[in-house]
């Protein structure tokens, strides 16, 4: 009887875990593609939480949001079909946020954008690191060198 119980008590404790599984959570942005690059178009979908497509809602992109330097871009309107096409401007965290209307819901994604290319600055502070590393090697080198060859030790 007492190990029935505690059967009993763990599928009920797994049941409400479940629902929460189960249960589709509809509504929101979406991007294609999900990583998008600088400088390509980018098609932004928003649906409502019944899953069908939000009309007339205004999108904005906010670029490095959170920071001191954050931008904000207004993108545009979604269509009737619920879709919007954005190229973004710089690289970076970027959010992408709906402005609510009439009390309705509002709808945010987070998207990473990668350079359209080799970001010519890493590639300068990688090169100058190297040389200040290396250089520093090169010195440490010749400097043990320049010792003499028969050192008393230290006591």
């Amino acid at each position: 009887m007492k190990g029935d119980l505690g059967r009993l008590a763990q599928f009920w404790c797994l049941v409400p875990g479940l629902c929460l599984f189960a249960s589709p959570v509809l509504g929101g942005i979406v991007a294609i593609p999900e990583f998008p690059v600088e400088g390509e178009s980018v098609t932004i979908t928003v649906s409502t939480e019944r899953g069908t497509p939000a009309a007339g809602l205004a999108v904005q992109a906010v670029y490095r949001p959170g920071s001191a330097v954050e931008k904000l871009e207004d993108i545009g309107s979604t269509g009737v079909d619920g879709s919007v096409t954005w190229s973004p401007t710089g690289a970076g965290i970027v959010m992408l946020q709906t402005v609510a209307v009439e009390d309705g819901p509002s709808y945010t994604l987070n998207l990473s954008v990668r350079y359209d290319g080799l970001p010519k600055s890493g590639l300068v502070i990688l090169l100058f690191a190297g040389i200040f590393l290396y250089g520093g090697v090169i010195w440490g080198f010749r400097s043990l060198r320049a010792l003499p060859p028969r050192l008393p030790p230290d006591t």
